[in-house]
């Protein structure tokens, strides 16, 4: 199923100490998002701790470029990000990714959701990463995972693969069996993979 014109803005930071013992406390910044024109929904959270957990996630879904565009020009954006600037010890790294392929949504539910951020190699043409992305999500969605694709807007040639996993472990242990591993294989000889794990929640 394609997500169409929907764009998949993604935030990951540096927690800080406050947001690692209680994020809660940021959920003001989140209700801010609610009655916004076009927000489709919000999912954050860390970590795991078998990666370190001290990384944040903010991942907002959007109906369309141009209501991220309306927002992130709009006071609520301002105010959004000043509550929210106390749970990051550093800078923001943030992208916009427009659907290519699948919905994002599915997999930011499950009890482990994994990124991968995929930077192609020089040389690499777009067309390729998708293609190899696509043969890798087929895999995932061939035994039930739940996987979207994003391509960056800002036409750097980033993409995003989100995938739903029931834990970390089943994730460490599927990709490792075929036919995952010659698809990961396939995408990763063309691209730099930077892969985490986070355990997030929805926030609508």
């Amino acid at each position: 199923m394609s997500t169409g014109t929907k764009i998949i803005q993604y935030i990951s930071f540096p927690a800080s100490d406050a947001f690692i013992d209680n994020r809660y406390q940021f959920t003001d910044a989140l209700e801010k998002l609610k009655p916004v024109d076009g927000h489709l929904g919000s999912f954050w959270g860390l970590q795991v701790a078998e990666e370190g957990g001290k990384t944040g996630y903010l991942v907002t879904i959007w109906e369309s470029i141009e209501h991220h565009k309306k927002f992130t020009t709009s006071d609520a954006f301002s105010a959004t990000l000043a509550s929210f600037k106390p749970a990051a010890a550093g800078e923001l790294t943030r992208f916009q990714f427009t659907g290519v392929r699948g919905s994002p949504i599915p997999g930011l539910q499950t009890a482990a959701t994994e990124f991968v951020i995929v930077r192609p190699n020089a040389g690499t043409s777009g067309d390729a990463v998708t293609a190899a992305a696509n043969k890798a999500g087929d895999s995932f969605e061939q035994k039930g995972y739940p996987v979207a694709l994003g391509q960056s807007v800002h036409g750097d040639g980033v993409y995003i693969v989100v995938i739903g996993w029931p834990s970390v472990a089943e994730s460490r242990a599927t990709v490792k069996q075929e036919p995952f591993a010659t698809a990961i294989g396939g995408l990763s000889s063309i691209a730099t993979l930077e892969i985490s794990h986070a355990v997030l929640d929805r926030h609508t």
